[in-house]
């Protein structure tokens, strides 16, 4: 038993320098939780105490004796010693601490061996060859024979780091124990060691490299769909080290292959990842990438078409042609028939449709792609009309405002209106962008009328929105378009019986302070704001008070006569208000800005 469990240190009667560490290590056997995890992560202090020599014969052992612990005491023990090589000694000393995370790596919770894992990797980082030879690889081969799996599990991640550090022989030892677990009975295992396949062909030689593609190919024909699932990650990470021939069309024929599993899981990675391979695989992306990822548009399962559909663009980007967008044409259309059912595919395509123009500019969009577009604004599903919206930029962008104004401007004002209040919302986020786009007349004629429908709109959300939006909209279009035209409609609100309404028209008011200059804010927002802090609704009142606090940088900025001689003012009548809320926010308004009433 080690000295330091044998002690069990009571904490009185200890020198007062030693008396914090004597109660760490007392909490370290602590019935409660939360001081077990403390002392655990003052694991260094403790050390530091102790010396190096204690820490390595006592400390540690100690750890190894309490690792049927709670997990956060596990993972708070894991970090601590990742951290401690300083404490046992130095790197010389290093491989001592490596008793207690190899305990740690056995157990089952996978964020303990995650955290046990990136400490020993870096624990071995710090070693010399000669400790990786005695006693990381020893380590591996304990684990790589452990009878519980998670042992087995956690023994794949330590290969890449141990390969890179030991001679030839070495490495061929190595090797043959990490292709033993590549064909473990448990699939878990198989899968752990498919999912560090391309860190271990990193650190290999060509030459060793073709007996890891040996191992792929069988791996990526595994029973299991969750080892096979895998494949597509390694064939990127195995084309990024070769570029030869012949090693590229072994990793092609194992894409193709993927492409065409049983398991939709497999070819939903391969449509999910079509981008890197397209990347990796450049000469023959075009030959034999993108008919495979054509293919997946049409699969027979939702998830595998919805992974392609938001994945168009990506392709598309590697070649930005007419002739490749004819070919693809079929497989969109395809997408819009009415047999597809599923609301998700056509949301995915949605998302997707619109980022295709600024691939393929202004001609071709207005050619090819506007039809679709058209049709999915009028799709009965609202997450189909949200999706579209959202990249409504890409599209304003690259066509031309007749364009926009004959095909789409009569679509976007009927979502202005849609039944469904996230679609709304999202028009008015695009608000600002539409009026870059459009310019002052075109977005005054057709949008402008808008503006009253939301203010008085039901969802708050949707008042919100429309409130920060006219700041950006009234520096592009100038402070007097706003007189014109939104000035007008506050009013209207103001005189509202709904109170909710007459707060819409006050957030409206913080919004365009904030692009404002001092007579616009003298003339037309003070008086809204000084009004309402005299609303017979309490709700309206503190909303005044918050809203005077948000302007107060401005004003103090353009305007200080009227912060002084008509804001704080209202700010201390609200102090005397009968409502308790009131007073609060006028409290708090007062003690933010630091103002004084004379």
């Amino acid at each position: 038993m080690p000295p330091l469990l044998a002690s069990n240190m009571a904490v009185a009667g200890v020198d007062s320098a030693l008396y914090p560490v004597a109660v760490l290590i007392d909490e370290l056997r602590h019935d409660e939780l939360a001081l077990r995890v403390n002392a655990i992560k003052h694991l260094s202090t403790i050390a530091t105490a102790l010396g190096p020599e204690r820490t390595r014969e006592e400390l540690l052992p100690f750890l190894q004796e309490i690792i049927d612990d709670d997990d956060d005491v596990l993972i708070a023990m894991a970090e601590s010693l990742g951290n401690g090589v300083a404490l046992v000694g130095g790197s010389a000393y290093c491989h001592t601490l490596m008793g207690p995370l190899e305990e740690l790596c056995n157990v089952e919770e996978i964020v303990v061996r995650e955290k046990s894992l990136e400490a020993l990797r870096q624990i071995a980082g710090q070693m010399s060859h000669e400790q990786v030879v005695q006693h990381l690889c020893a380590l591996i081969a304990r684990l790589a024979s452990h009878d519980w799996f998670t042992s087995r599990i956690s023994v794949c991640s330590l290969f890449s780091v141990a390969l890179a550090k030991v001679d030839e022989s070495k490495k061929e030892e190595l090797l043959k124990t990490y292709f033993r677990l590549c064909g473990d009975d448990t699939p878990m295992v198989r899968r752990q060691a498919a999912n560090v396949l391309g860190g271990i062909a990193e650190v290999l030689s060509p030459s060793a490299r073709m007996e890891i593609l040996e191992v792929f190919e069988k791996l990526a024909k595994d029973e299991q769909d969750s080892v096979r699932v895998l494949a597509i990650s390694n064939c990127i990470a195995l084309a990024h080290l070769d570029g030869n021939a012949e090693w590229q069309a072994q990793l092609l024929a194992v894409v193709k292959a993927c492409s065409e599993d049983k398991s939709w899981r497999v070819r939903y990675m391969m449509a999910d990842n079509v981008k890197p391979l397209c990347e990796v695989f450049q000469a023959k992306a075009a030959t034999s990438i993108v008919p495979l990822y054509h293919r997946l548009l049409g699969d027979q399962e939702v998830e595998v078409r919805t992974i392609a559909a938001a994945r168009i663009s990506s392709v598309a980007a590697f070649s930005p042609t007419k002739e490749y967008l004819e070919t693809l044409m079929p497989a969109l259309e395809k997408l819009m028939l009415p047999r597809e059912q599923s609301q998700h595919v056509r949301a995915s395509l949605a998302g997707s449709i619109l980022q295709l123009a600024p691939v393929f500019g202004s001609q071709l969009t207005v050619d090819f792609l506007i039809n679709i577009f058209l049709q999915l604004i009028r799709d009965e599903c609202p997450e189909v009309r949200l999706a579209l919206i959202k990249n409504l930029e890409c599209l304003s962008s690259v066509v031309s405002i007749d364009v926009l104004s004959q095909s789409l401007l009569p679509s976007i004002k009927e979502l202005g209106k849609d039944r469904n209040w996230r679609v709304r919302l999202a028009i008015i986020n695009a608000m600002p962008d539409l009026a870059r786009y459009l310019g002052e007349a075109k977005f005054t004629a057709e949008l402008s009328s808008l503006f009253s429908t939301w203010l008085m709109d039901p969802v708050f959300s949707v008042r919100d929105a429309l409130a920060a939006s006219f700041h950006p909209v009234c520096e592009t279009l100038g402070l007097q378009w706003s007189v014109v035209n939104i000035i007008p409609q506050l009013q209207v609100c103001l005189d509202h019986k709904n109170y909710l309404y007459r707060i819409s028209a006050m957030m409206s008011a913080r919004s365009l302070a904030e692009a404002a200059g001092a007579e616009f804010i003298d003339t037309h927002l003070v008086p809204m704001v000084v009004r309402l802090t005299s609303d017979p609704v309490p709700n309206v009142r503190f909303n005044a008070a918050k809203t005077i606090k948000a302007m107060h940088h401005v004003c103090a900025r353009v305007s200080p006569g009227a912060l002084k001689n008509q804001l704080v003012p209202c700010l201390y009548r609200l102090l005397g208000d009968e409502d308790p809320e009131v007073k609060f926010f006028a409290q708090q308004a007062i003690n933010e800005m630091g103002v004084q009433h004379k």
